[in-house]
């Protein structure tokens, strides 16, 4: 991932209306769309950080998971967001989803609801700059932390992980997250995903330049 110039945020469309949303309104902080279909004639290692948004096309992922997989190995910054069933197709970390459902999927319809969910390590940057209300509408599944990797969102009862941050060997890392703030932002239903992506977005962003 050295030896050249890199551009900072690469964000892998599946080319759905929500998804070409959130590159739209987020593109003052992403430097390029890079279409899911047509990966393969990519360089991903021109870029500091790749995302992938919440439902992605999986029969996609599945094809191109190689290059993908060699993105981080080689050092790269991915973030993925789920449904999108990385378990199946991350090969260099390995990623242990399990199926877990929101309590209460109107909770914030009603006074003083809440999801089952807390920042384990408010100290994290990622927590510093996304308050818990911001990262809370439901999820999908959970994941059983890695030993080396730093909790972010976890549920109450810390049977999983909602999210969590990991540094891979070869100076790689991961930022895994069974929310799905791409889907409700683009289609301008939900305003705490708009919150977290208006607050995501500017860190990614500062992430990516600190990696020089």
């Amino acid at each position: 991932m050295s030896g050249k110039i890199l551009k900072d945020i690469g964000f892998i469309s599946s080319g759905d209306g929500p998804q070409l949303q959130c590159y739209l309104d987020y593109r003052r902080y992403i430097d390029a769309e890079l279409y899911l279909r047509k990966l393969d004639e990519v360089d991903l290692s021109e870029f500091k950080i790749l995302v992938v948004p919440d439902f992605s096309n999986q029969g996609l992922l599945q094809q191109h998971a190689l290059r993908l997989n060699d993105y981080l190995a080689g050092g790269g910054f991915l973030v993925v967001f789920e449904p999108n069933r990385m378990d199946e197709w991350l090969k260099v970390v390995e990623v242990q989803w399990f199926e877990r459902q929101t309590e209460d999927w109107k909770w914030w319809m009603k006074p003083g609801g809440r999801m089952e969910a807390y920042q384990p390590e408010p100290l994290h940057p990622l927590a510093r700059s996304i308050p818990l209300p911001a990262m809370c509408w439901h999820f999908f599944g959970a994941f059983r932390l890695p030993v080396d990797a730093t909790p972010i969102l976890n549920l109450d009862n810390d049977e999983g992980c909602l999210m969590y941050d990991q540094h891979v060997a070869g100076g790689g890392r991961l930022i895994a997250s069974t929310i799905d703030p791409h889907t409700h932002h683009g289609r301008r239903f939900m305003p705490a995903t708009t919150r977290f992506l208006d607050a995501f977005y500017p860190w990614l962003k500062a992430e990516a330049q600190s990696r020089g």
